[in-house]
């Protein structure tokens, strides 16, 4: 089909052919048939997997409405949060895009234009990375209970523009208020409290009291969003999907009529040197120079290059995001257990955590490992100058829930403290001693280059949480996988290498 260049749907086709092809390049070299035949055997393989989930969701609509209904709000809710997450990411890298986006804003083509082809390309991907997992389920529903499930298909198109419309908002907003160097780190922040806000919002509702769950679950389940977002419900209210989706596709174009102007001022803020980034040259402080000591300038060198990864601190907050259910699994699963000793384990394993990752980023990170290995430095000087690198954002991203534990009991939260250093030094030495060296941007698959080196951390950070546990408890025990800990850890210094 030929288009005429220049007009939305020629734009709209040229983005979606991207994304496409970027969604093809995940095959490598397969041929297209082969390419087909994963393809298919996927989507019959994720059809089958959701037969039991919806008989699940059949039975639990048939056993009460307020039940169903409320799983239906929550599904519905948590997609949300997701797409608004996705929305915020693609609406940023947008923006950094130098490559084809500068092409466009210099032709004649108006930027609302522009703007609309690129934020239809960001909902087909939110779409995409969603309708993988949940129209299988429309349709094993639509199967076994009837073709009202498939008004998921017209919901969660509408879900995919408005969470679009609000990550654009967000993002446009970000970089005209803080800059494009700031507001890379902010957005990454945000999508990922975003993406991951509705399972620690879980997780903190299933520390409540049974009444004030059931009481929340009532209010969600005789919401007017509830009902306007239920499959169950659609089919006989076609109103209601017509007026979501009409909702949905008002806010879309209203967000592109009115954001045009903006969405131009802060892609060419995005694209020229900003007086921010020509101030980071200039020294702020001479005492901070080489002449100030080797063990201080080592530090500021490692912090400036932790600073320079914009997608680190999002990559932590997912990792500490995704550790919180520690706590609340021990919470429940153990009856009269105090708060406090709930709390301890889950930050001594969070510690740790951090500690690897920014010490193997400081690893990884390094541009210039032979200058440093041609220093008239020691090796222990080096190692020392980088834990305590890594060591002071551990301490600031742990200052608030110390702060809060000391609020329940001083005395474990002194505890927590000592052995939260004790986890981070000995995940940080293991990564610094053991360096796995590659891209920054991987942190979070970092382990997949070395299973033993994973097991090991792994290891520590579980013998520090039980020392924590058992000294919290109150019994000498606690010495025990500490010994273990340390043990372990002389056993992987340098002079015992192990074979990765």
């Amino acid at each position: 089909m030929r288009l005429k260049p220049g007009t939305l749907a020629w734009l709209i086709a040229h983005d979606l052919t991207l994304n496409w092809r970027r969604f093809m390049d995940m095959f490598g070299r397969l041929s297209p048939p082969a390419t087909g035949a994963v393809c298919a055997a996927g989507a019959i393989v994720l059809h089958l997997l959701a037969w039991p989930i919806v008989k699940w969701l059949v039975r639990l609509q048939h056993e009460g409405v307020v039940a169903g209904t409320s799983a239906t709000a929550i599904v519905a809710f948590s997609i949300f949060a997701w797409m608004t997450a996705q929305g915020l990411l693609g609406a940023a890298r947008m923006l950094q895009d130098r490559g084809s986006a500068d092409l466009l804003l210099g032709s004649p083509l108006p930027v609302r234009l522009i703007l609309a082809s690129r934020a239809v390309g960001i909902a087909a991907s939110s779409f995409g990375s969603v309708a993988i997992l949940v129209l299988p389920v429309a349709d094993m529903g639509a199967v076994v209970d009837g073709p009202a499930w498939l008004a998921v298909y017209p919901v969660l198109i509408a879900l995919s523009l408005i969470g679009t419309t609000v990550g654009l908002a967000v993002a446009i907003g970000l970089f005209l208020w803080f800059g494009p160097r700031r507001a890379r780190l902010i957005s990454q922040l945000a999508a990922a409290l975003i993406g991951g806000a509705f399972l620690l919002g879980m997780q903190i509702a299933a520390m409540l009291p049974a009444a004030i769950r059931g009481a929340v679950a009532d209010y969600v389940s005789t919401s007017a969003i509830a009902g306007l977002l239920d499959p169950a419900k659609a089919l006989p209210l076609p109103a209601s999907i017509a007026l979501l989706v009409a909702l949905a596709a008002v806010l879309f174009a209203g967000a592109i009529v009115l954001l045009a102007e903006s969405f131009a001022h802060a892609s060419l803020r995005a694209a020229g040197a900003s007086d921010d980034a020509r101030r980071l040259w200039q020294p702020r402080d001479r005492s901070l120079q080489f002449g100030s000591g080797l063990a201080r300038t080592l530090r500021r060198k490692e912090w400036r290059l932790l600073c320079r990864d914009h997608t680190l601190f999002a990559q932590l907050a997912l990792q500490i995001i995704y550790t919180v259910p520690i706590a609340v699994v021990l919470v429940r699963g153990v009856d009269n257990i105090p708060l406090a000793t709930a709390l301890a384990p889950a930050i001594v394993v969070i510690a740790a955590q951090i500690a690897a990752s920014l010490a193997w980023i400081t690893v990884s990170g390094e541009d210039a490992p032979e200058l440093i290995a041609a220093a008239p430095v020691t090796r222990a000087e080096v190692e020392l100058a980088k834990v305590t690198a890594v060591g002071a954002p551990v301490l600031v991203i742990l200052a608030l829930p110390l702060a809060g534990l000391a609020l329940l009991s001083p005395l474990v939260a002194v505890l927590v403290a000592l052995f939260a250093a004790g986890a981070s030094v000995s995940t940080a030495l293991l990564n610094l001693w053991h360096p796995m060296p590659g891209n920054r941007r991987g942190m979070l698959r970092r382990h997949s280059q070395s299973k033993l080196m994973a097991l090991l951390e792994h290891l520590l950070a579980m013998l520090w949480a039980v020392a924590i546990v058992l000294a919290v408890v109150g019994t000498a025990w606690a010495m025990l996988p500490i010994a273990l800990a340390l043990l372990l850890l002389a056993s992987c210094s340098p002079a015992r290498r192990p074979t990765p």
